[in-house]
């Protein structure tokens, strides 16, 4: 974990004693480690890595690390420094995942542990989960590496913090140049979501005469199409959604109506969220972290080496289509 305060950086190290035991009974492939807590500080990174080799018992590798947490701070003050060394410190992975945090350091390493012997671990953990039942995504250095090469686009990162005792996602912090300029808090991320990760899935809830649906809702593929014409960019989306209901307040059964019904309330929803994502992006900070360009460079090569893409992405016009199809019901059915 890497904070910035008073003019100096401050790096938090989990440190595994091999030979202990779990601070708090967690289970899993580490559950019989031991971790201790190393702080080290200077007002270079290269002085605070220093002191934190230093204050350890063994080398610190950094290969081995799971999660690298950037505080509110230093997301503030600037992680690109920190992304471009990482460009030559070659036990490095690229492949490690980023959070941000608000928590004060010492709260989020005092946080109580689910089935796991660290903070890293858990984080690594809900992380992993979250990416694979489609609520969420997680960025690795590479990621990041590549966003800030185009200079042109901004990025988000999964940020963590201490809720009712226990680690959760609180939303994703939002980036430009390097620098934290904005949050998207989580209840409002399914439609980032649906960006960003390709198989994306939520439960959503619908209200069709009088009886409430429950109903999970996974994108099942998307296209993105963009023009350029006239100095004028055109994105058009289109995302299309399979849905199971689950649930219903009332226990009648559904007919092919109700059926298709479902189905149409369902595309207003997730057009919705989507709409919202996208508008956030481009009205609230005229920036692209939802990769767009990726669709566009593909598209338009040689225009995107010279368009002014931040400006065109801003002013641009949208067209956003939804399909979904119910694909199974838990409930009764009418024929």
């Amino acid at each position: 974990m890497i904070d910035y305060q008073d003019g100096e950086y401050h790096f938090y190290g989990e440190v595994a004693d091999l030979g202990g035991q779990s601070r708090k009974g967690g289970t899993g492939g580490q559950g019989n480690l031991n971790f201790s807590i190393i702080k080290a500080s200077g007002e270079t990174y290269t002085q605070a890595r220093d002191d934190l080799n230093r204050k350890s018992s063994r080398p610190v590798y950094l290969g081995a690390l799971k999660v690298l947490i950037f505080t509110d701070r230093l997301a503030f003050q600037d992680v690109e420094e920190y992304l471009n060394r990482s460009r030559t410190q070659r036990n490095t992975r690229k492949s490690l995942k980023i959070i941000t945090s608000a928590d004060e350091p010492e709260d989020l390493l005092k946080a109580e542990l689910d089935n796991a012997s660290s903070v890293g671990l858990a984080i690594d953990n809900i992380q992993d989960n979250l990416m694979k039942e489609g609520s969420s995504f997680f960025v690795d250095i590479g990621d990041l590496l590549e966003a800030l090469a185009v200079k042109k686009v901004g990025f988000l990162i999964p940020a963590m913090g201490v809720v009712d005792s226990h680690i959760t996602l609180t939303g994703y912090t939002v980036f430009e140049n390097g620098k934290k300029v904005g949050f998207i808090p989580q209840d409002q991320r399914r439609g980032v979501v649906f960006f960003l990760n390709p198989h994306g899935s939520f439960h959503y809830e619908v209200i069709l005469n009088s009886n409430r649906y429950e109903l999970d809702v996974t994108l099942n593929n998307k296209k993105i199409t963009t023009t350029y014409a006239d100095e004028e960019l055109m994105i058009q989306i289109q995302m299309g959604f399979k849905a199971v209901l689950n649930y219903a307040s009332t226990a009648q059964p559904a007919t092919i109506g109700d059926r298709e019904a479902l189905q149409r309330l369902l595309e207003e929803a997730v057009l919705q969220d989507i709409v919202q994502a996208l508008d956030t992006s481009q009205k609230e900070y005229a920036l692209d972290y939802l990769g767009i360009y990726r669709y566009f460079r593909a598209q338009h090569n040689s225009t995107f080496k010279t368009i002014d893409w931040k400006q065109a992405y801003s002013d641009a016009a949208s067209e956003v289509t939804t399909e979904v199809t119910l694909v199974r019901s838990e409930l009764p059915q009418e024929p």
